[in-house]
């Protein structure tokens, strides 16, 4: 953690591909050199990396370039993405002041990164400017015609405009007003009660009506015209007695149909297009489990690689060796096993130096991710630029390019050229041991090495591949992770 007494900024940005997906990579904020502040008692250096979210977005705070006490006083971030599938990688140059505590990299961004000397200043927004003066006021339309009429001195009667003359409301032959309830009013219907039925289809006085006098069927002609059973003369294609089965009307039998209630016993390997899920946690052990449960008793009660913010690692760095530091020979090329149980998108291979003094190493040493059939799927930049001198340190080491591994087990590379194998290269953190027989590369005969090495040495560069049988075991149980 910064020490108070710094002022810093917080930087933010989002990263989206063109249809609106979140983007996956990371962006790493890098000062010049080593910085010393004199009145925080501090020196800060090396890479700080923001990896994007499920959303594509960062958010990092870092210290203002412009604070007072800082040697050098002027200084720059060099700021790479390191985005997937975006190639070249752009690269530019900010500057941080303190002034403005918060930071969207959309709004600094150059526009041609590649620009020699062109570092990207936040400023203020300028005052927005005063309001122009009005227009002056159109002239006003002409009519050209009303209701079709062009005349000069225009007159519109209730037709014209589709309307009841109000002469004719309430009067005879007109139309009738209606009082405040919406009704027409007691002095506009006609008087008496009504005109009398002269005759009901031709009868006049009491007059009753059958069915035969408006042309219907009674009910015994009906039932005898309508219920009369009609004789079938096949059922799907059959005739004489019939006795249908399921499959004869494309359903299934009830003994081989999933019920969507009730007890049912179920037989035989099936497939679901969507898998099945529990709402519950299991209570016995034949239960579907949720994805919730398995984590939380998977290592319930103990350290995992998720717990600590790595996707799986070679063993529990906590039970690395208290008094020993794995310095590496020259031009050999170590395996350290690191299993995986879901599928994961690797970014960086993670080591554990004790310490290194820095400047030992050569740009022919590198770290690379290998299948569990000896493909290389995965490359760093040279180490030179990756492990800095520290005296204890967590060093990542990013892939040139993601990797979406599926579950299995996969070897981490380490190639180191350049120290003296015994004093000056970094110390990786590597397991305790028994003696001089660490024993990390314990397994069943054929099973997968944990630990091992290929027996060629000299080697200089990654090989693309290698056949698993040429693994040699070896002793020194080296700590590694996936990230």
């Amino acid at each position: 953690m910064l020490p108070a007494t710094l002022p810093t900024v917080t930087v933010t940005a989002r990263y989206l591909t063109p249809d609106g997906r979140p983007m996956t990579g990371l962006v790493e904020f890098r000062p010049p050199a080593m910085l010393t502040h004199s009145d925080a008692d501090v020196m800060v250096g090396g890479p700080t990396v923001a990896r994007l979210d499920a959303e594509g977005r960062i958010s990092v705070v870092l210290p203002a370039t412009d604070g007072p006490g800082w040697n050098p006083a002027t200084w720059t971030y060099t700021v790479s993405e390191q985005l997937a599938g975006v190639t070249p990688r752009r690269t530019y140059q900010i500057v941080l002041p303190a002034a403005q505590p918060q930071l969207d990299l959309a709004d600094v961004v150059p526009a041609d990164p590649a620009t020699p000397h062109y570092v990207a200043v936040p400023g203020p927004a300028g005052p927005p400017g005063a309001p122009g003066p009005q227009g002056p006021r159109g002239e006003p339309g002409a009519v050209h015609s009303v209701n079709g009429h062009t005349e000069p001195d225009i007159t519109l009667t209730a037709a014209d405009v589709a309307a009841v003359p109000a002469a004719s409301v309430g009067a005879a032959s007109g139309v009738a007003a209606l009082d405040a309830q919406g009704l027409v009013p007691a002095a506009q219907l006609p008087s008496g009660t009504g005109g009398a039925v002269a005759s009901v289809n031709g009868a006049t006085g009491d007059v009753v009506l059958t069915a035969a006098d408006v042309g219907a069927l009674d009910q015994a002609t009906a039932d005898g015209r309508y219920l009369t059973r009609a004789p079938v003369d096949s059922v799907n294609g059959r005739t004489g007695a019939v006795t249908l089965g399921a499959a004869d009307v494309g359903a299934v039998p009830a003994g081989d149909a999933v019920l969507l209630s009730g007890p049912q016993a179920i037989t035989g390997a099936k497939s679901f297009a969507v898998p099945p899920s529990a709402a519950a946690d299991p209570a016995s052990g034949d239960e579907l489990a949720r994805r919730s449960y398995v984590d939380a008793v998977s290592a319930a009660g103990s350290w995992s690689p998720a717990a600590v913010g790595f996707a799986g690692w070679s063993f529990d760095p906590a039970t690395t060796s208290a008094d020993t530091a794995q310095y590496c020979v020259n031009g050999w090329l170590y395996l350290i096993g690191v299993p995986l149980h879901a599928p994961h998108t690797i970014f960086d291979l993670v080591f554990y130096t004790a310490g290194y003094g820095g400047g030992a190493l050569s740009s022919s040493s590198y770290a690379g991710l290998y299948t569990g059939a000896g493909t290389r799927v995965g490359v760093t930049q040279p180490l030179t630029q990756l492990i800095p001198a520290n005296e204890g340190q967590t060093v990542v080491c990013p892939l040139t390019s993601p990797y979406a591994a599926q579950p299995g087990n996969y070897w981490i590379a380490l190639l180191i050229n350049g120290p003296n194998p015994r004093s000056d290269g970094p110390g990786f953190a590597r397991g305790a041991s028994i003696g001089n027989a660490p024993a990390g590369s314990a397994r069943m005969p054929g099973a997968f090495v944990r630990h091992g090495r290929l027996s060629s040495t000299g080697r200089t560069s990654l090989p693309s591949s290698f056949n698993p049988t040429s693994v040699v075991a070896d002793s020194n149980a080296i700590w590694a992770a996936l990230a």
